[in-house]
C-alpha cells in the first residue's frame, strides 16, 4: 500500500505561524508535514530567511528547509485592517505559534489571552530567547548567542569556536512540536487548549544534559572552578589553558581514549567504546594494555598524567592503518566506529537513500531541490513534504478565508499592505 496517500496524522487542523528565522517555522514545517494546513504569515519583503542566501529574490536556501508544505501570507503586520484579519484567522485556528518582538503580540491582539478570549480551544506556542521571567526575559537572543551564554559553544571541549549550525534553534523547534503534540493529546481528553513556553535557553540546556547534572557528593569541584572562571580571562587565560584546568580537577570523565575522534593513516575516525564491555574488546582489537580499565582496583598515581598517557597511545595506534581497516576490525567484534565525512557527502549516501533520509521536490520557482526528509516514520499517518511556498503565494485566499471580500482585498493590495503572489509573479514574467 502507498501510504503517501493515506491522511497525516495532523490533516483537517488549521495553524497560524506568526514566526520569524528558524524555531517557529521549523516547528510549523514539522506540522505541515504531518497534514495541517498551516498559514505563514510573512512581512511584505517576506521572512527574513528568504533573504539568506539568495538564489532568486525571496527565496532563500534557508527559507527552502524550514517552511515547506505551507500557504504564504504577506502583509503589512501595522495595518489595522491587516491585524483584524489576522484576529479573525484565529478564531478557529487549531494551533498558533509565535515569536515576536516582545510586547508585539499583546499590541496586536495576537498574544496568548487575547487569542483565547476568542478561541478556548486553541493550543498557543511561544519562543522566546531567555524565557519569560528573570532578569533576561525580554532580552533579544539569536543561536549562537545563546550558545556562548550556556556554554553549547564548547560543548566539544575546543572552545568557543565560532558554531555556524544553529542546533539549539532546531532543538527548540523539536521540542515545540513535541509540546504541541502533547497539548493537542490534552485537548482530546479535557476539550482545553493552553499555552506552552519553549526557550532558546532551555533548549540549549536540554542539549547539555550529561553536563548538567550535580551530584553534591561528588560534583563540589565545580563551585572552585565558577570562581575561577571569573577572573581567568581576566588575567589572559586562554580557552585551551581554562579546559586544561578544569580536566585537572574534575574527578571523573569520559575517557577520551575510548570515546572520541582519532586520526587515521588516510582519513579520521568515531569511536564510542567507554562501556565496560566495550573498552574490553577494543584493547583485544588495538593490542593496547589498560591496567586501569582491565585490573579491579588498580588506579594510578597521577589519573590525569595517565589518562593522557593513553589518549596518546591509542591515538596513534590509529594512525597506523587506514580507516577502512579500522572500521573492518571493529565491526567484526561488533564495536561502534565511523568515518567521519563531511555533511556535503551525506547527500550522497547510499544509507540516507534507502531509508528515505532525504527527499526530492519540485518547487514552483527553483526546479529541483534535495532537503532532508521528515524525520520520523509512520505506518498509517505518513509525513509527507511539499515544496515551501512562493511569497504571498496564499495572500487572497488566506484572507477570503479570514471573511475579506475581494473588493477589500484589492484595496489592501493597493495600499501595499498585502503582497499578492499572483500578481507579482505576473508582473515579472
Amino acid at each position: 500500500m502507498d501510504v503517501s496517500s493515506l491522511p497525516g496524522p495532523y490533516s483537517g487542523l488549521r495553524v497560524i505561524e506568526i514566526g520569524r528565522f528558524i524555531a517557529v517555522p521549523f516547528c510549523a514545517q514539522l506540522i505541515a508535514d504531518g497534514g495541517a494546513d498551516v498559514v505563514k504569515v510573512e512581512a511584505i519583503e517576506g521572512d527574513q530567511p528568504r533573504m539568506n542566501g539568495p538564489i532568486i529574490p525571496t527565496e532563500g536556501r534557508q527559507f527552502l528547509n524550514k517552511n515547506r508544505g505551507k500557504r504564504s501570507l504577506s502583509v503589512e503586520l501595522g495595518d489595522p485592517e491587516v491585524v483584524r484579519a489576522l484576529q479573525a484567522l484565529t478564531v478557529d485556528a487549531d494551533i498558533v505559534l509565535a515569536n515576536l518582538r516582545p510586547g508585539l503580540a499583546t499590541r496586536l491582539g495576537l498574544d496568548y489571552d487575547s487569542v483565547r478570549a476568542r478561541n478556548p480551544r486553541v493550543v498557543y506556542a511561544e519562543n522566546t530567547a531567555y524565557g519569560n521571567e528573570g532578569p533576561m526575559a525580554g532580552a533579544p537572543g539569536m543561536d549562537i548567542v545563546l550558545q556562548g551564554y550556556t556554554g553549547v559553544a564548547h560543548l566539544t571541549e575546543r572552545g568557543p569556536e565560532q558554531q555556524l549550525n544553529p542546533v539549539i534553534d532546531h532543538t527548540a523547534a523539536l521540542l515545540m512540536a513535541w509540546g504541541v503534540a502533547t497539548a493537542l493529546f490534552h485537548r482530546e481528553r479535557t476539550g482545553r487548549g493552553q499555552r506552552l513556553d519553549v526557550s532558546l535557553m532551555q533548549a540549549a540546556m536540554v542539549l547539555e544534559n550529561n553536563q548538567l547534572t550535580h551530584v553534591d557528593a561528588i560534583d563540589g569541584w565545580r563551585d572552585g572552578f565558577v570562581e575561577y572562571l571569573k577572573d581567568a580571562f581576566a588575567q589572559g587565560a586562554s580557552w585551551e589553558e581554562v579546559l586544561r584546568h578544569r580536566e585537572s580537577i574534575q574527578p571523573f570523565r569520559m575517557m577520551r581514549a575510548y570515546y572520541g575522534f582519532f586520526r587515521t593513516s588516510d582519513g579520521t575516525v568515531a569511536v564510542a567504546c567507554n562501556a565496560a564491555t566495550l573498552r574490553d574488546r577494543m584493547r583485544e582489537v588495538m593490542d593496547i594494555d589498560d591496567p586501569w580499565t582491565s585490573s579491579e582496583g588498580w588506579l594510578p598515581d597521577d589519573v590525569v598524567a595517565y589518562e593522557a598517557m593513553l589518549y596518546d597511545q591509542v591515538a596513534a595506534r590509529f594512525r597506523e592503518r587506514p580507516t577502512g581497516e579500522w572500521i573492518a576490525m571493529f565491526r567484526e567484534r561488533g564495536l561502534p566506529i565511523g568515518p567521519v565525512r563531511h555533511w556535503d557527502e551525506v547527500m550522497y549516501d547510499d544509507q540516507a537513500w534507502a531509508n528515505d533520509y532525504l527527499v526530492r521536490l519540485d518547487h514552483e520557482l527553483l526546479g529541483g531541490i534535495t532537503m532532508v526528509a521528515p524525520p520520523v516514520k509512520f505506518s498509517d499517518s505518513p509525513l509527507v513534504a511539499k515544496p515551501s511556498p512562493p511569497l504571498g503565494k496564499h495572500s487572497r485566499d488566506v484572507l477570503r478565508e479570514a471573511g475579506l471580500d475581494d473588493d477589500a482585498i484589492d484595496g489592501m493590495v493597493a495600499r501595499g499592505v498585502v503582497r499578492d503572489g499572483d500578481l507579482h509573479r505576473a508582473a515579472a514574467e
